[in-house]
């Protein structure tokens, strides 16, 4: 910046609160020639004025002859014009500066339309001498102009699966080595359906491997404390957790309890039915399903995610007033 320019300024009186703070980031602004480029937007910042009161200030300027439009404009559509301070029709107050229109372009101090002005961007803004003229940037040849729209990510694959835990940064394959059997597969898991379901402007990722990071070292101390509360963490139903050999006799169920577990099948696929729902007895009896697994753990299983795709075969087959039951005993074979 000038410093004649400055002190200038800070004397003027142009008549007007919003004249002097526009006049005064103008003085802020400018050059060993006593010329100034910056924005509106800039000046806004500056002085805390609306848009439509800097420029009404900056005409009453011209004006009254405290600055002067040079007819140069810059900036990447030159849209941004040169302003001359001190240089209207009256005496201009730089007459006797030993530096007035002197100073070569590419020997200015460089002004940025900042809306800082810290120490060290005040000390690099002005002793940093402009490296090219202020000329729009020539497009690349043959360039496309969408290369160079920043990348908004992508959202998660249906497929996504998380990296071995072997394969994690040092950070977040430290805490993944502590949890419990199946907590690492079943919270990526959570993960991947959480954000498949999500519809917001943020369920776009660049790397979602170190989303997952991130999110392994947000919940390393949740998936402790659940552990030693005795939460049971369980893999993805497709690679859950083995179900016991031992199943029950279903040789007694009606026809309404195959027709049932046909629904079920239908809605559950192979895998997972066979896994589950097989082993179990379907007792019925006076409009109420009970499905009887093999142990307490399966129970709460296939109620806690299971019990949708159940209850919507029994309704089919029973009717929509039907209730459903989950119970838990030991097989006989």
């Amino acid at each position: 910046m000038s410093w004649d320019t400055q002190a200038w300024a800070a004397k003027a009186k142009p008549g007007a609160a919003s004249e002097k703070l526009v006049l005064l980031g103008l003085a802020a602004c400018s050059d060993a020639n006593h010329c100034a480029h910056p924005s509106v937007d800039w000046l806004c910042d500056f002085s805390d004025l609306n848009r439509k009161t800097v420029i009404s200030a900056i005409g009453r300027l011209e004006e009254k002859d405290l600055i002067r439009d040079t007819g140069r404009r810059v900036g990447r559509t030159g849209q941004v014009k040169v302003y001359r301070l001190g240089a209207g029709k009256a005496a201009d107050p730089f007459s006797n500066s030993p530096t007035t229109g002197t100073v070569p372009e590419k020997e200015q101090y460089q002004k940025r339309n900042s809306t800082g002005f810290s120490s060290e961007q005040s000390q690099k803004r002005d002793t940093e001498p402009l490296r090219e003229p202020i000329n729009p940037p020539s497009p690349p040849v043959g360039g496309d102009a969408g290369s160079e729209k920043r990348n908004r990510g992508s959202r998660i694959a249906e497929d996504w699966a998380p990296p071995a835990v072997d394969d994690l940064p040092p950070a977040a394959n430290g805490k993944a080595r502590q949890w419990p059997v199946g907590a690492y597969e079943a919270e990526a898991e959570a993960f991947r359906n959480f954000w498949l379901g999500e519809s917001r402007a943020g369920a776009r990722k660049v790397d979602w491997t170190r989303t997952w990071c991130n999110r392994i070292n947000e919940i390393a101390g949740r998936v402790l404390r659940d552990a030693k509360a005795g939460v049971r963490h369980s893999a993805p139903a497709a690679t859950g957790p083995t179900q016991p050999a031992k199943a029950h006799d279903t040789s007694r169920e009606n026809g309404a309890a195959a027709k049932i577990r046909a629904h079920a099948k239908a809605k559950l696929g192979d895998q997972v039915y066979g896994q589950w729902v097989t082993p179990c007895r379907l007792d019925i009896e006076a409009g109420t399903l009970t499905v009887v697994a093999v142990s307490s753990f399966a129970s709460n299983y296939l109620r806690g995610n299971f019990a949708n795709e159940i209850g919507q075969a029994m309704h089919a087959v029973l009717g929509p007033d039907a209730e459903l039951r989950f119970a838990h005993e030991k097989p006989s074979v």
